[in-house]
Formats: C-alpha cells, sequence, structure tokens
C-alpha cells in the first residue's frame, strides 16, 4: 500500500483554495453574527447512537466508524445538525431559548471510489433553536442576506415544506411503502413510473392528479395558486396559505425575485417537519446551501424544542465560484548578510498590507510593491 496518498474521497487544500474558503467563512460569518448568532464547536466524534437516535432511515454505509477503549461505536460526524441538537440538549437541558448557534466545520461521509464526491466537506451555516415556524422567515431571510453578501451570480433559493406531502400522505391514509415509494419518484420527478404506480394505489381521482402534479409544482409565486387548486383537504389549503403568506413576508422585504417555491421538493434527511430550502448559483450543478425546520430532532435527545437552520457547502462553492484573494502585495528582497535588517523592515511595512520576504542575488535590501 502507498502510504503518501490520501484515502479516497479526501483531498489536500492549498494556497487559493484556502484563501478563498477563509474569505467565505469571513463574509458568512459577518451576517451571521449581524443576526445575533454565536459560534458553536463540537467534536469530530460523535457515538454512534447519537446519531442512530436521530435518523429513522440511517444508512451507516455511508459512516465512518470505530471503536473506542470501551469498544462503544464512535463516528466522524456526518453533519452538524445533530451535534448541535445534541449540545444544545447536553448543555441546555433546562433551558428554552431561544438559541442562535453558527458553526463552519468538516463533516465526513462515505464517497464511492469513483464518484468524484469528496469525503469531508466543510459546511458553514446557522440552527436557530427554540422558536416556532413564526421564525422561518428569519432564516429565510438571514439565508438571502448571506447569499447576497458572497456576490454570487444570479443565485435562486427554493422553498418547498415537508407538510405538504406528508399531509396528504396521511389524509389518503397510505403506508409507509406507498409513501416512501411515492417519495423517491416524486423525488426524481420520475413521471412515467409515477403515473403507474398511482394506478396501483386505492385512491381517488383527486388525489391521484395531487402526487402526479406535485413533481411540476416548481415556479414563481402563480405556483402557489396551482397548489391551492391540487389541494384535497383543508389541511393541505392550510399549508399553501402559509406559503403565501411566507410569499407576501418576503416580498414586503425586498428579496422578490431571488427565491421560488417548489412543493415536490423531497428532503432526504427524515427529521424535517416543515419548510425546507436549497439555494443555487448558475453554472453549479449542485445546491450551495440547503435547510429547513426540523421541530422533533431534538425530543430524541430529551429536550422539545422547535429548530429551524441551513447550512452553506464552502467546498463547492470555493470550487466554481470566482472570489478575489489577497496576496502579499509587498515584497522584500534582500541579501543573506542583511536578514536582520530586512526583517525589521518588513515589521515597518506590514502595517501598509501583506510582506513577503526573499532571499535574492541582490547588494542591498530592495522593496517591491505591487498596485
Amino acid at each position: 500500500m502507498n502510504q503518501i496518498q490520501l484515502p479516497a474521497g479526501f483531498r489536500d487544500s492549498i494556497l487559493d483554495e484556502c484563501r478563498k474558503k477563509n474569505e467565505l467563512k469571513q463574509t458568512l460569518n459577518a451576517v451571521f453574527e449581524s443576526y445575533g448568532y454565536e459560534e458553536i464547536q463540537t467534536p469530530v466524534l460523535e457515538f454512534y447512537q447519537t446519531y442512530s437516535k436521530a435518523f429513522s432511515n440511517l444508512n451507516d454505509q455511508d459512516m465512518y466508524k470505530f471503536f473506542d477503549q470501551e469498544q462503544d461505536i464512535l463516528t466522524l460526524r456526518i453533519d452538524m445538525t445533530v451535534p448541535i441538537a445534541r449540545a444544545v440538549t447536553t448543555r441546555f437541558k433546562d433551558e428554552m431559548g431561544p438559541f442562535r448557534l453558527r458553526y463552519c466545520a468538516n463533516v465526513y461521509k462515505v464517497r464511492p471510489s469513483l464518484s468524484g464526491k469528496r469525503s469531508e466537506v466543510m459546511d458553514c451555516g446557522v440552527e436557530l433553536i427554540g422558536l416556532d415556524h413564526h421564525a422561518d422567515l428569519e432564516v429565510l431571510a438571514c439565508a438571502l442576506e448571506a447569499l447576497n453578501a458572497l456576490n454570487l451570480p444570479n443565485f435562486m433559493l427554493e422553498i418547498g415544506t415537508v407538510q405538504f406531502f406528508e399531509c396528504a400522505c396521511q389524509i389518503a391514509d397510505l403506508n409507509e411503502t406507498a409513501r416512501q415509494t411515492l417519495a423517491d419518484l416524486i423525488d426524481r420527478k420520475s413521471l412515467v413510473e409515477l403515473k403507474e404506480y398511482l394506478d396501483t394505489l386505492p385512491i381517488t381521482n383527486q388525489i391521484r392528479t395531487f402526487f402526479l402534479n406535485l413533481p411540476l409544482l416548481g415556479g414563481e409565486k402563480d405556483v402557489l395558486e396551482k397548489a391551492l387548486s391540487l389541494s384535497f383537504a383543508p389541511e393541505l389549503e392550510s399549508v399553501v396559505l402559509q406559503m403565501k403568506q411566507l410569499d407576501a413576508q418576503l416580498t414586503e422585504l425586498g428579496y422578490g425575485g431571488l427565491y421560488q417555491f417548489d412543493f415536490g421538493k423531497i428532503p432526504h434527511l427524515d427529521y424535517y417537519t416543515g419548510i425546507i430550502f436549497e439555494g443555487f448559483v448558475e453554472g453549479v450543478g449542485n445546491s450551495v446551501l440547503s435547510g429547513g425546520r426540523y421541530d422533533k430532532l431534538l425530543q430524541v435527545f430529551g429536550n422539545d424544542l422547535p429548530a429551524c437552520g441551513f447550512s452553506f457547502k464552502l467546498d463547492t462553492l470555493a470550487e466554481t465560484i470566482s472570489i478575489p484573494t489577497k496576496k502579499a502585495n509587498i515584497q522584500v528582497l534582500y541579501p543573506q548578510a542583511q536578514i536582520v535588517e530586512a526583517l525589521k523592515i518588513a515589521q515597518q511595512l506590514r502595517q501598509k498590507g501583506n510582506v513577503e520576504l526573499r532571499l535574492a542575488n541582490v547588494e542591498t535590501i530592495y522593496i517591491k510593491e505591487e498596485e
């Protein structure tokens, strides 16, 4: 085995990539701090049981697992939401919040060796814990402000809600197998397979029409009226009316044109209970931001608090977005005999900018400044 190479899915970040990621972190943290979010850091290792409690559909093949000295199973964290939920429960068990927490940290997932995806990526985001769905507007505004601050080209925030699909499944009295199958087909927008499967279910034509149109319910605010017309129960109408109120509030705040709605958005994590959203940038295939409401996650750790949050994918942004980076703009060239004098000069020059020392074939110290 070649010990010099890195394990599959891992890579080094150097030079410009590090500078870009640091600048992204600074920009995002400035926005998060302005909203009152305070930093939290959690260990890179968690007990496997922490995640098995949080996810009913946990795929442990995606996790890096180890044994500690007590033979308990440990895992590298696969996200930051679960560790933060665990931390809030253990550190603030009898407090109701609200807790506004921000983070920038690496998370880990096992990726197929030929997938081209990273097993280690950096997430930078926020969690608002202790406030119900009325705080969704604040979280969405923070996400849009952060996207704006990054000066991204033609970004769009897509907003959906888990409740529209889940509520319809409950009213239609569908079992868990049917629910999961429909979720997969709608998520993949496989309309032919979806129609064929719906024809096998004992449901009314109105319900069948609802599910068949769900993958297509995405776009500008006019999709809200279409969703309302497809709603076959008062509970579904109530979900749409909440989204209409959210639309009116976001428009009043000046965010019109920066977001769309997608009622066919199905979450890949089963702890979401309300709104879910993703941020996309022109020319980038994957989302650069994702988040949503998870009001039942903290219950599994013994603290019944509602919550909502999101995270940016810094590696995706750093690879695909052009961001100005700061390099040394002053060079001090010096002969070997004058290294101490060169260091003294560099100390003074650093008040003006970044200074790089260079040993050169010169007779005396020479200062070179770049515009």
